[in-house]
C-alpha cells in the first residue's frame, strides 16, 4: 500500500501508466495518463490554433473564417495554387463544421489540431491510409473511460467523439488517395497571356478639359470656349514659266544635235532599226512555225484518209 503523499500506478494495455496523485490526507486528486517515460500526454487544444485565434473564429461566418485561416497559414496564392486552395478549403470546412456543432473554444481548437495533424501526416510523412487511421485512433484513446484521463482529447464526450470520427472518415479518409496524389505530384504550370487595349484620354484643346454636356451647350463651347484652329500657313506661289529660260533650253538642245557627226547618227539609226526589226523577226518566225505545224497536221490527216 502506498504511503501518504506518494504516487501509486499500474500499467494499462497501451504500455502507459495510470498514476493517481494524493494530497496530504491521502485523497486522490487527479487521474492522468502517463507515457512510459513518465510524462503526461499534452492536450491537443490550442496547439495549432491559439486560444485567441479560436475565440476570434467562433462568431465568424464562412467567408470570414476563410480569410482568417488564409492569413494564419499564409495561403495567399490559393487563387493560382491548387494545393493551397485545397488546404484552405479543408481547414475552412473543418472550422465551420465545428462551429455548427457548437463546440467550445477548447473543443474547436482540439478538433482542428486533429484535422491539421492528419493532413500533415499525408503532406510531410506520406503515410498510408492504414497508418494514418492508427494515428487517429491513438488520438481518441481514453475518451469516455472514467478511470483514465487521456489528456489529449479528454474534453470530448463519447457521443462527440463518434461525430468527429464520422466527419474525419467522410471528409478525409474517403478521399485519401486524392489527398495523397495532391501532395506527391507537382502542379503543371500554365502561362496565360492576355492582350489589353488601354484607351488614353485625349489631350484637352484648352487649358481645361472640355465641359460636361450638362455644364454648357455645345454652341457656347464652340463659339466662346474652344480654342480656334490655327491659321493655315499660306501656300507657296507657283513659279511662272520664264520664256528666256525656255529659249535657252531649246538652244542648248539644238547645240547638242549640231555636235553629232554622221557616224554617230548612223550608229543611232542602226541600233534603233535592229531593236525594232529584231522583235519583228522573232514574231514572224513564231508565226511561220505555227503555220508550218498546221500544214503538217493537215498533210497527216490527208495521208490517214488516203490509207
Amino acid at each position: 500500500m502506498a504511503s501518504k503523499g506518494s504516487k501509486s500506478g499500474k500499467s494499462n494495455k497501451s504500455g502507459s501508466t495510470l498514476s493517481a496523485k494524493s494530497d496530504s490526507k491521502g485523497r486522490g486528486k487527479k487521474v492522468t495518463l502517463e507515457d512510459d517515460d513518465g510524462d503526461d500526454k499534452e492536450s491537443m487544444a490550442f496547439k495549432v490554433l491559439t486560444q485567441e485565434q479560436t475565440n476570434e473564429l467562433l462568431p465568424m461566418n464562412v467567408n470570414q473564417i476563410q480569410d482568417k485561416l488564409k492569413e494564419i497559414f499564409n495561403l495567399e496564392n490559393n487563387a493560382i495554387d491548387i494545393t493551397q486552395a485545397s488546404i484552405l478549403d479543408y481547414y475552412t470546412s473543418a472550422v465551420y463544421w465545428g462551429i455548427q456543432q457548437k463546440f467550445t473554444a477548447q473543443q474547436l481548437s482540439g478538433f482542428f489540431t486533429v484535422m491539421h495533424t492528419l493532413l500533415e501526416n499525408i503532406k510531410e510523412k506520406h503515410l498510408s491510409m492504414t497508418e494514418n487511421s492508427v494515428e487517429f485512433s491513438k488520438m481518441l484513446a481514453g475518451i469516455g473511460v472514467d478511470e483514465v484521463k487521456s489528456g489529449s482529447l479528454d474534453f470530448f464526450s463519447v457521443k462527440e467523439a463518434k461525430v468527429v470520427s464520422q466527419y474525419v472518415y467522410t471528409t478525409l479518409f474517403q478521399h485519401y488517395r486524392l489527398f495523397l496524389f495532391m501532395f506527391t505530384h507537382s502542379q503543371a504550370e500554365e502561362i496565360i497571356g492576355t492582350d489589353l487595349e488601354v484607351e488614353v484620354a485625349k489631350a484637352a484643346d484648352v487649358p481645361f478639359p472640355p465641359p460636361l454636356d450638362e455644364g454648357v451647350s455645345a454652341d457656347l463651347f464652340q463659339d466662346y470656349i474652344k480654342t480656334p484652329p490655327p491659321t493655315p500657313s499660306p501656300e507657296p506661289e507657283e513659279e511662272k514659266p520664264d520664256p528666256n529660260k525656255e529659249l535657252e533650253d531649246q538652244v542648248s538642245q539644238s547645240d547638242l544635235f549640231a555636235e553629232l557627226t554622221p557616224e554617230d547618227v548612223r550608229e543611232v539609226v542602226e541600233s534603233v532599226t535592229k531593236e525594232m526589226l529584231g522583235n519583228l523577226q522573232s514574231e514572224i518566225a513564231l508565226k511561220l512555225q505555227d503555220k508550218e505545224s498546221q500544214i503538217i497536221q493537215r498533210i497527216n490527216k490527208i495521208h490517214k484518209v488516203a490509207e
